[in-house]
């Protein structure tokens, strides 16, 4: 069933009106068939009463000339009888013997002299000495005509009852009439009547389906000084609500200004940290050629070692640019991107003995920026890669489904800790790692959430951690500027 047609999304404004329009209906229905019923009734037992004394004054006319064989004097009778009861509207009068044969008829050519009266007179009363239908053209009755001891004929007589029938065929109308304009102006002053009760619902509802687009707006306030009751109260109270929300939204603001602040610091610690470790030892390493630079193998070890440092250093600095640039340059997610990451790791994974496995399933260019997405998946690599033993395998794989890039980094090392999966997943109560580590993770974090991306951190049964990146394509916005 279409929402349209479905009384549960009807407006109010339209359920009342009909609701009364339906009783009222329902008390019309009842009203008139008692009124009917009643009429009737009314009309049944006045016609009998006026049936009976016709046939009592007939009836008293031809018995006598019955039991002397006049017909002549029985068929003046019956004549006198229809005259002196034209209001009863008499139609025809049989007057017939004791075996039924007739004697004599208001019309002797539908019903002739010594004919046998019709069945179809006999079963319109059948055993009942009067019968009317409401509605009906005719009322009929019988009389028995007695002698003392015996039965000497009987009276059969109709009766036009059209006048009735339209009488009420015309209250019948005017019912209908009558019911049919009340229940217009009982539906209308209903629906006038929830309309107004309903003006400052809709007004508390526009405002609150507005909130969801713009800010929220209170109430203004010449509405509420001409609302009283009940609703006047609500829009005080609503317009509170506005004021304490706005200066929630204000406290908010605050506390994300001074949030940011101290995010820079914390950036501005790691940052230190991260940097101040392969410093102390590059100054070492240098201290050491200065002193014993003339022995080739220590010379050739602090030189690995300070080329080590300032890669180290290198990596730090390129990922806070990745994440904080300000350029607005981005170019699509490519294939050869996901690729060029196993050609990056690869030295890494090599001096650790590692296997680097990619499956690539892109196939055109993605609508997500290439660098964020390079750089993050960059460092979960590299994290795989260091917490992977010896002789295992990390695993990369890339694919698109349903416009979203699902990537999966898998390795088969002991597992990420519960504090730094929360840092890479951003949990509510993740905390900077002991040491002032995890950086990287949070950096990671940082460039997939801007996208739009969830990130979720799975152990398998077989050791190791998953790590599942999903970046849906309706993410079209820049990169957000945290600084």
């Amino acid at each position: 069933m279409r929402p349209s047609l479905d009384p549960r999304h009807w407006p109010v404004t339209l359920k009342v009106p009909l609701a009364v329009a339906a009783l009222m209906v329902l008390v019309g229905v009842v009203l008139s068939e008692r009124v009917l019923s009643r009429l009737d009734d009314t009309q049944e037992r006045h016609l009998r009463e006026l049936t009976q004394s016709y046939l009592d004054g007939l009836s008293s006319a031809v018995a006598p000339s019955i039991l002397r064989d006049d017909i002549w004097e029985v068929f003046d009778a019956i004549e006198r009888a229809q005259q002196l009861n034209k209001s009863l509207r008499p139609v025809e009068a049989i007057v017939a013997n004791a075996d039924n044969r007739v004697i004599v008829a208001s019309d002797p050519r539908a019903h002739p002299v010594g004919a046998m009266v019709s069945s179809s007179i006999v079963a319109a009363t059948g055993r009942e000495t009067f019968r009317f239908d409401s509605g009906a053209d005719r009322a009929h009755a019988r009389r028995d005509l007695a002698y003392p001891g015996r039965k000497v004929g009987t009276i059969y007589a109709s009766f036009d009852t059209r006048h009735l029938a339209i009488e009420r065929q015309d209250v019948l109308t005017a019912l209908i009439l009558t019911n049919g304009v009340l229940t217009f102006l009982l539906a209308t002053a209903g629906w006038l009547l929830v309309a107004r009760m309903m003006r400052p619902i809709r007004i508390l509802s526009d405002h609150l389906g507005s909130a969801r687009e713009t800010d929220v707006a209170p109430i203004a306030p010449d509405i509420v000084a001409t609302s009283r009751g009940e609703f006047g109260r609500l829009f005080q109270s609503y317009n509170t609500l506005v004021q304490s929300t706005a200066e929630r939204q204000e406290l908010s603001k605050r506390l994300a200004e001074e949030e940011r602040l101290g995010s820079l610091g914390r950036l501005a610690s790691a940052l230190a940290h991260e940097i101040n470790n392969p410093l102390g030892g590059l100054f070492n390493a240098l201290a050491t050629v200065k002193s014993h630079g003339h022995i080739e193998t220590v010379r050739v070890g602090s030189l690995g070692l300070l080329e080590r440092g300032l890669i180290g250093i290198r990596d730090v600095v390129r990922t806070t640019l990745a994440l904080y640039r300000t350029d607005d340059s981005r170019r699509n997610l490519l294939a050869a991107d996901i690729d060029d990451l196993g050609l990056l790791v690869a030295p890494e994974a090599r001096r650790r003995g590692i296997n680097v496995t990619i499956v690539n399933s892109l196939d055109n260019s993605i609508p997500l920026p290439s660098t964020p997405i390079r750089q993050a998946v960059l460092n979960l690599l590299l994290n795989a890669v260091a917490a992977s033993p010896e002789g295992s395998t990390v695993a990369l794989s890339a694919a698109v489904a349903d416009r979203r890039l699902l990537m999966e980094v898998r390795d088969r090392g002991p597992g990420l800790p519960g504090d730094a999966a929360a840092l890479l997943t951003g949990a509510a109560d993740a905390r900077p790692l002991n040491g002032g580590g995890g950086l990287g993770l949070w950096m990671t974090h940082r460039l997939l959430v801007d996208l739009g991306a969830t990130i979720y951190v799975d152990h398998p049964e077989e050791a190791g951690t998953c790590v599942h990146v999903t970046v849906p394509f309706a993410c079209d916005e820049e990169l957000a500027h945290v600084a």
